[in-house]
């Protein structure tokens, strides 16, 4: 794959995803997103274009791409494993720091919850990490490119992850344009996080996971700071994952 051809995709994903986000113009798909049932519907039918789109744009590539070993199963259950460490970690921080028992929640919202993380939340989250961390981290490997490179690479998709989310945060949150900038500013930083956690990780599903989980909680512990105690959980956990596999492989 190419530059210009990497640039492409990321700017085509970016254009489809302001597009979607012209739906929450109309008042009907606002009522939608009141009734959940119908909104996970309107999720899945929406990721099926998506999908129809990448699998357009990615088919000259596909050679290049090992899709077996980046979707395995191993990777999934390593992920999960991973997830639920961040997870419970999260939940034994805040409760320590805040002196906060934890509030279970009813098996209705846990259903409700663990069906829109599963049919939208989590998909969507892969799809974007596929793009936008995935294939720029893919094009430095093939391209052999240096770190320095690597990390203007992780920048300009940050940028170009952020300003994807310009229609969805102004007609689906009615963010104010003066808040605009901040806005896509905390989805820059995060999107540069995701990216550097993919590169150390080297697992999708993880990466899709802290950023679905960010998009869309359950917690046991009602903390007024989640994302605080959220971002130095997750970054600890990589950190750590990080340094356990550099470990075995100075012994291997």
């Amino acid at each position: 794959m190419r530059f210009k051809y990497l640039v492409r995709i990321l700017l085509i994903c970016c254009l489809f995803a302001n597009t979607i986000g012209l739906i929450f113009i109309t008042e009907w798909v606002q009522k939608v997103f009141v009734n959940w049932q119908q909104a996970i519907l309107l999720g899945l039918f929406i990721w099926g274009i998506e999908c129809l789109l990448f699998v357009r744009l990615l088919k000259p590539y596909q050679s290049e791409f090992s899709y077996r070993n980046l979707f395995s199963w191993k990777k999934l259950s390593t992920a999960l494993i991973m997830g639920l460490i961040v997870w419970t970690a999260l939940q034994l921080w805040t409760s320590s720091v805040f002196g906060t028992a934890p509030e279970f929640p009813s098996t209705e919202r846990v259903v409700k919850y663990a069906l829109i993380f599963l049919f939208n939340t989590f998909p969507n989250a892969l799809i974007e990490e596929f793009i936008f961390r995935f294939l720029p981290a893919h094009y430095a490997e093939k391209k052999g490119i240096s770190r320095q490179k690597l990390i203007i690479l992780g920048i300009a998709s940050a940028i170009i992850f952020s300003l994807g989310h310009v229609s969805v945060y102004i007609l689906r949150d009615h963010t104010a344009w003066a808040d605009l900038y901040a806005t896509l500013m905390n989805v820059f930083f995060y999107g540069m996080v995701y990216f550097f956690i993919y590169i150390l990780t080297d697992n999708l599903f993880f990466t899709a996971l802290i950023h679905a989980f960010g998009n869309n909680q359950l917690l046991l512990i009602n903390t007024p700071g989640f994302e605080p105690f959220f971002f130095y959980t997750f970054i600890f956990i990589t950190l750590v994952w990080f340094a356990g596999k550099t470990f075995r492989k100075g012994f291997s």
